[in-house]
């Protein structure tokens, strides 16, 4: 066969894929847009209990309150909390941001 008629047929064939997961691909994106506002909310939190966390560590080094849970390791630093609680609340931004976008919902 002949490299011109390869490529030829290339389009007609990726038309095709294309036509038999489009209407797969619909879906996913209709479930993915329902499923980000409750996603976001269940971020949120998470970012609110990683904050709290980072509070408590730093309130345990300032002698505020008593001895933290986790006495060593990377998790045992206040810095660390707060980086992880200041990133998820940027995800769940990110993920209600782009539902109002895409005409979703939010919750």
């Amino acid at each position: 066969m002949p490299v011109a008629e390869i490529l030829d047929s290339v389009p007609a064939r990726t038309t095709a894929v294309a036509a038999r997961l489009l209407p797969t691909l619909r879906q996913t994106a209709t479930l993915s847009q329902k499923a980000a506002g409750p996603l976001s909310f269940v971020v949120r939190n998470l970012a609110l209990a990683a904050g709290v966390l980072g509070v408590w560590r730093l309130g345990c080094d300032l002698g505020w309150t008593q001895d933290f849970f986790i006495a060593a390791g990377v998790w045992s630093h206040w810095q660390t909390w707060l980086a992880l609680a200041a990133a998820l609340n940027a995800a769940a931004n990110f993920i209600l941001r782009a539902a109002r976008r895409a005409g979703a919902e939010p919750y």
